[in-house]
């Protein structure tokens, strides 16, 4: 049933007359035809239905958008296929090969027992922020919060095992952990696609701006810092967890979990040097565009690095330097781990997406938009619409991935700021970090199934604690949100 509700609503809109609007909005772009704009809207929501319900793999229905809307003469087939060699792609396969460099060579699992390491009392509330939420957290720096989840999943459990927690402790600590890695999406411009997502549609509908790594910092790592200490809090206070003394022994177990890793070798420090080294090179437009602004002399030399070094280089050289660095005669990812390690799903679901924002323009969809918003009575703005654009992210993700999610809802809550005039930035990034909080069912994210698989959770207290945290995060980001991107656009001058 659900395979059918997209094509019939297609074929629906495709066959009535032209809705209000849509004539003139044909019009104003010299559509293929009359309804073009409604036809549109139906390959909207055909494509959206299949993402939402997962009808068939979600890389395979972002190659239905791009074939449909070609099809029906919105956009060439050249253009469209094109979108699928996006530059924003290559960073999105630069983070996942990165995250699967940082597996195969054991880098996660030290990274992540060194965070447990660092906190040295007996406090269990704190003890579990330790193991399971920074942990966690950081690691979604390597692009994948479901491959970091992995990694601190198993030592967690070893940790609630060897310490005999209650039931309680545990459930609030494994929670923790699948709570911390949504937070944790929010860290990097590379945490989780959604984020890329929000920077591709920016930058196509906002000419000369360039939402930089070091941006992200202003724009999302705030919201993702606050975000870990809002779960913290709420996931406790739920289950009220009382002080356990079971947890005396927690170094002794953090300091035998790391005495069975073996010295670090140089395949982890190689590893760890590419990361950084990307890292470095993510981050240098960034830091110039801003000393440029403090600076005029600068303005040339920033410029030159934006020319050099978009954010598609340093993820192309990560790939090269971790397929032809050897170590022992052996590369640091051969090249059949290369290409495991990209989620080849989320590539062909966000180049069908590309696709799919051509053809809408192109269509007219974007001008009928525009049309139906001046014809109203409705008074839109940066926070009205950061509002909107955040409720309608955050909902989507409850059926649908968050980077499905994202595809539908960035992009269109863009072409209606635009009509009404309004700054689509701060929607935009709203939408797009709303399309990561959802963590109140299993379904919503995969650390929340991992964390579900455990056996220890009970669904009712995670629609409880998760429900209350999603809620308590989404306010924060609707209320903070604007008021975050205008500082940042005024470090850019803008």
């Amino acid at each position: 049933m659900q395979a059918i509700i997209g094509p019939i609503l297609f074929f629906l809109l495709a066959v009535l007359p032209p809705l209000p609007f849509v004539t003139q909005a044909s019009q104003q772009v010299k559509a293929p035809f009359t309804n073009a704009p409604q036809v549109a809207l139906g390959g909207l929501i055909w494509v959206a239905t299949w993402w939402i319900f997962e009808v068939a793999p979600l890389g395979l229905t972002g190659l239905l958008a791009a074939a449909l809307f070609s099809f029906l003469g919105f956009v060439s087939w050249g253009d469209s296929l094109k979108s699928f060699t996006d530059p924003i792609i290559w960073v999105f396969m630069g983070g996942f090969v990165l995250a699967k460099a940082f597996q195969v060579s054991g880098l996660d699992r030290r990274i992540a027992l060194w965070i447990a390491n660092l906190y040295k009392g007996q406090n269990p509330m704190i003890a579990a922020l330790f193991v399971a939420g920074l942990p966690v957290f950081f690691l979604t720096m390597t692009g994948s919060i479901t491959a970091s989840t992995s990694v601190v999943y198993p030592i967690v459990l070893s940790f609630l095992a060897l310490t005999r927690a209650s039931d309680r402790y545990s459930e609030a600590t494994l929670l923790l952990l699948g709570e911390a890695a949504t937070a944790g999406a929010m860290l990097f411009l590379i945490s989780t696609p959604p984020n890329l997502i929000a920077k591709q549609v920016i930058e196509s509908n906002v000419p000369g701006l360039t939402l930089t790594f070091f941006d992200w910092f202003i724009v999302g790592t705030v919201q993702a810092v606050i975000g870990l200490l809002i779960v913290w809090i709420i996931v406790f206070a739920v289950l009220g967890v009382k002080k356990e003394h079971s947890l005396e022994k927690l170094q002794e177990i953090v300091v035998q979990e790391r005495a069975k890793l073996p010295p670090m070798s140089i395949r982890e420090k190689i590893v760890l040097g590419v990361f950084l080294f990307a890292l470095f090179l993510w981050l240098i437009p960034g830091l110039l565009n801003i000393a440029a602004n403090l600076d005029p002399n600068l303005q040339t030399l920033a410029k030159t690095a934006s020319s050099l070094l978009p954010e598609a280089v340093p993820a192309v050289l990560a790939i090269l330097l971790l397929g032809l660095i050897k170590v022992q005669g052996r590369p640091l990812l051969t090249f059949k781990e290369i290409s495991e390690g990209i989620d080849w799903n989320v590539v062909f679901l966000f180049g069908g997406g590309l696709a799919m924002g051509k053809a809408l323009d192109s269509s007219g969809f974007s001008s009928w938009i525009g049309l139906i918003v001046t014809n109203s009575s409705i008074q839109l703005n940066t926070y009205t619409l950061s509002i909107i654009g955040g409720v309608l992210g955050f909902l989507i993700t409850f059926p649908a991935s968050n980077t499905a999610s994202a595809i539908v809802a960035a992009p269109l809550i863009a072409k209606i700021a635009k009509a009404a005039g309004v700054n689509p930035v701060a929607p935009v990034i709203t939408t797009a970090l709303a399309c990561s909080i959802s963590s109140a069912i299993p379904s919503t994210t995969p650390p929340m199934a991992i964390i579900y698989g455990s056996g220890k959770v009970n669904i009712k207290n995670m629609f409880k604690a998760g429900f209350l945290a999603d809620i308590t995060r989404l306010l924060f980001l609707v209320t903070t949100e604007p008021i975050l991107v205008q500082f940042f656009l005024s470090l850019k001058g803008l």
